[in-house]
């Protein structure tokens, strides 16, 4: 009889140690199943925020390689056209005429002042909530929504002890814009292109008249001695300064 009951609880002991063995086995299975899901799901969206930087860098560098092959128009009078490659990587290209414009104004010793305004036009890419514009021969990223905006490269804007001088691209394309996952070839070709020199001059501004990219131009106009959120004034110590405009008009084709 007591052999019987001994017997009894070995077995329920027995049945007792299986079953907390299999509810551990389960428990250790579902606990590597989340830090699985875990891991996954923060390596995904490491990886997937990588990506879209890396995609970005790559644009940026991309537009800065663009710019610099675009610019030759400004630095060489001979030069008229020029091309380069960027891959869209589903982003989206967008050219328009109409874009940040500034107010040139050339405040002479004696005699009427002159004023010159300049419509930068658009050569825009797109990509997420970021974009990067092509602006007057400079550089800029920006949010698409247009709340940020940074210096990448600056545009032609130098101020000297008597001497100043004003290069800009302006863009006269018409409002188009085109996505792809390839790379496409965009030529800049240059449509007119005037150069003044003002002598005699007290002092030269640039005025921000209208843009997307307000923190950008900012930054760009700070350089300048005299500068507001909107305006940069190049101010000659003997009020007999040289100031010389240069605005090369272009289209780009693609």
């Amino acid at each position: 009889m007591s052999d019987r009951r001994t017997e009894s609880i070995v077995g329920i002991e027995s049945a007792d140690r299986g079953v907390s063995e299999v509810v551990a086995f389960v428990l250790v299975f579902a606990m590597i199943l989340g830090s699985v899901g875990i891991l996954y799901s923060t390596a995904f969206g490491a990886m997937s925020d990588y990506q879209e930087t890396e995609q970005q860098i790559n644009a940026e560098r991309a537009m800065e390689a663009l710019a610099d092959n675009f610019n030759d128009v400004i630095r060489d009078n001979g030069v008229n056209q020029r091309s380069g490659e960027l891959s869209l990587r589903e982003g989206t290209v967008s050219t328009s005429g109409s874009g940040t414009t500034l107010d040139i104004t050339v405040n002479k010793t004696s005699g009427p002042d002159d004023s010159v305004t300049a419509d930068l036009g658009e050569f825009t890419y797109r990509s997420d909530d970021r974009r990067i514009a092509y602006e007057g021969g400079g550089l800029v990223s920006a949010g698409d929504d247009g709340d940020w905006s940074l210096v990448r490269k600056r545009p032609q804007l130098k101020c000297g002890d008597d001497t100043a001088v004003i290069s800009l691209v302006t863009i006269s394309s018409d409002d188009r814009s085109i996505s792809s996952s390839s790379g496409l070839e965009f030529t800049m070709e240059v449509e007119d292109r005037s150069s003044t020199v003002y002598t005699g001059v007290d002092d030269v501004s640039v005025s921000v008249n209208e843009t997307d990219y307000d923190d950008a131009w900012t930054d760009i106009l700070s350089e300048w001695d005299d500068s507001t959120d909107t305006k940069g004034t190049c101010d000659f110590d003997d009020d007999d300064g040289r100031v010389v405009v240069t605005l090369v008009d272009v289209d780009v084709h693609y």
